[in-house]
Formats: structure tokens, C-alpha cells, sequence
């Protein structure tokens, strides 16, 4: 798991030619602008622009993936997130392939993802992003990036 503020996405392009043109991307656009939906970039890698108000922990929701790393961009407002190693926690529901998504229960770390920041989950990284950062909802625009593997 990295978490950082995208002044400093320059220092992850060697992650791979993917992660640069990531960053490129951000860096070059006017992410909070952009109406919610999925968008294709290159070589796999899409995006999805998601607009909704933060929710409260007990309606979070650990998950994880494996054929895509997220990388989870802030364009506006704050969201809280919980991660963990997915060795630490419980498997809820069962891989689906098609979504490339499994549930899991247990208890992690806590971050607070502010406008400008991001943070990249691997596959081992399970992760319960859109909660609230503070007691009450607030509007968020967040862009997640799907990176193959």
C-alpha cells in the first residue's frame, strides 16, 4: 500500500509504464470536472470517476482484488479509508472473477485521503475506501485507476 499527495507521484513512475502514464494523466487533467463514469486509457488501464457523499463506517465494506491494483485519487472533498495485509483478516465473500472483487471482515489502519492525494492498493492489500473522514457525510470526487497486474 502507498499513500502519498500527488505533488510526488513522480517519485512511483518507476512502479512501471503504466503507474507514469497514470500520473501523467492526473497531473495533465482536470480530474473534478470530469462527469462520473468509466473511461479507457492505454494498455488495459482504465479509470472510473466516482461522485457520491461519504457513508459511515458501519456501511464500509474490506475488499480486494487481484487482476487490478486500484489507485485511488481525491479530485475533491475527503474520504477516510481502512487497509490491512489480506493475511490479517477473513475472507466474507468469495472471490468472483468477473468482478474482480472479494469481501473481507477484520480491522486495519486508518487514513484520511484529502483533495490531492492518492493512495495504490495492491492485490494483498484489502482496502474499505468512502467512509467519512469526520461525522458527517461529505461530497467526494474520487477517480479510481485500474491497473492490470
Amino acid at each position: 500500500m502507498i499513500y502519498d499527495s500527488i505533488k510526488n507521484g513522480k517519485l512511483y513512475t518507476g512502479l512501471g509504464p503504466a503507474f507514469r502514464e497514470v500520473f501523467e494523466f492526473i497531473n495533465g487533467n482536470n480530474l473534478e470536472k470530469t462527469a462520473a463514469g468509466r473511461y479507457p486509457l492505454k494498455d488495459g488501464v482504465y479509470y472510473l470517476v466516482q461522485e457520491y457523499e461519504t457513508k459511515p463506517e458501519s456501511e464500509g465494506l474490506f475488499e480486494a482484488h487481484r487482476k487490478f491494483i486500484d489507485l485511488q485519487y481525491i479530485a475533491s472533498g475527503r474520504e477516510r479509508h481502512y487497509f490491512a495485509n489480506i493475511s490479517d483478516v477473513k475472507l466474507k465473500t468469495p472471490y468472483n472473477e468477473e468482478k474482480d472483487f472479494a469481501a473481507y471482515e477484520g480491522s486495519g489502519y486508518s487514513l484520511i485521503l484529502n483533495r490531492g492525494f492518492f493512495a495504490i492498493y495492491y492485490p494483498e492489500d484489502i482496502h474499505m475506501p468512502n467512509l467519512r473522514a469526520g461525522n458527517e457525510p461529505e461530497k467526494t470526487i474520487k477517480v479510481v485507476f485500474k491497473i492490470p497486474v
